[in-house]
């Protein structure tokens, strides 16, 4: 059940950032309910955000948050502007915990959504600037995997699930049995091949070195996330989830998340993320066998009961042959 804020409850965060609201009200995002509060203050509109963890980590809530803290201070150091100001409490923290919550605030961005080639562009040059802002991360211990490889494990995992979830449900369940018939052998295909692809000994031996130059991720870059502010700046909300990651599955999931498929808005995106990081031969194969995974389909299957994961499965007929397209320019960019 989605979490409620009294105006009395937000006052009392606010005012700890040197806020005094004038108006609030509480905004849904495209997975949660409530996801952030906007409000509105004499010195501007700013969004109150309850931090939302990561299960994929074992860390705590309040590590979680403070680390996140700590990556945001380090990209305002080195001047990441493709972000929205994070405001300090009197203390000078970037969040303050309430009733066992952490909370942080950030500049409210208003304007549009990602429409053009050239917004496109914007993107691919934010997320490179982004990899290539935290250039200098202390290396990752001896004995660690890298992380595209940890990625690849729990994706790996999540393909072994899906295959099994959907046979058994396939048994059960008429509809579901059509779709698997269909696409769920397409996509155990798609997968196979990606998988296979991952095995190259230039992929293998990059990503074996990979912990050395450890870089920061934002980790949910969606339409959603991705605003073209009023000033015609491209600004990424929601940075719940940055943390040291995979690059090459970051931009994968950009790709897939935000272009719909577009062979013009995809081409965009990698020309703007390569005017500020090229990727070598072997990396773009990498990011072509990681979009390759049919992963919206391995989460859709986990929730079968809800409308928007049903309703992925439904249109996976006109989905499937688009999908096939991107994979197809993507394959010749990567023999570049």
């Amino acid at each position: 059940m989605a979490k409620s804020y009294t105006k009395a409850q937000i006052r009392k965060i606010t005012r700890r950032f040197g806020l005094i609201p004038l108006k609030s009200s509480l905004v849904s995002s495209l997975y949660r309910k409530n996801a952030v509060i906007q409000v509105k203050t004499r010195k501007g509109t700013y969004a109150l955000k309850p931090f939302s963890r990561s299960s994929m980590v074992r860390s705590n809530t309040i590590q979680q948050m403070e680390r996140a803290a700590n990556y945001i201070r380090l990209l305002k150091k080195r001047k990441y502007t493709y972000m929205p100001t994070w405001l300090p409490t009197h203390s000078g923290k970037l969040w303050t915990l309430h009733q066992g919550t952490p909370f942080y605030v950030s500049q409210w961005i208003k304007g549009r959504g990602l429409e053009t080639t050239e917004d496109f562009k914007k993107l691919g040059l934010a997320l490179a600037t982004l990899h290539a802002a935290s250039t200098g991360l202390h290396p990752m211990e001896t004995g660690m995997s890298s992380p595209t490889i940890q990625q690849l494990r729990i994706w790996k995992n999540q393909d072994r699930l899906f295959q099994k979830k959907m046979t058994k449900i396939s048994r059960q369940n008429k509809e579901y049995r059509d779709w698997y018939n269909t696409h769920g052998k397409n996509c155990k295909h798609l997968s196979r091949r990606a998988w296979k692809d991952l095995q190259d000994g230039s992929i293998i031996r990059l990503l074996r070195a990979e912990r050395r130059h450890p870089s920061l991720i934002h980790g949910d870059i969606t339409t959603p996330n991705v605003i073209i502010s009023d000033d015609g700046h491209l600004k990424i909300i929601d940075w719940d989830r940055v943390k040291i990651g995979s690059v090459y599955a970051d931009l994968a999931k950009a790709l897939m998340n935000t272009t719909q498929f577009n062979p013009e808005f995809v081409q965009s995106l990698l020309e703007g993320y390569q005017r500020r990081k090229p990727l070598s031969r072997t990396e773009r194969k990498i990011v072509t066998a990681l979009y390759k995974l049919p992963r919206e389909a391995w989460h859709a299957s986990r929730h079968l009961n809800r409308s928007r994961d049903r309703e992925i499965l439904d249109n996976w007929d006109q989905s499937w042959p688009l999908r096939l397209q991107i994979i197809h320019i993507l394959q010749e960019w990567a023999r570049v």
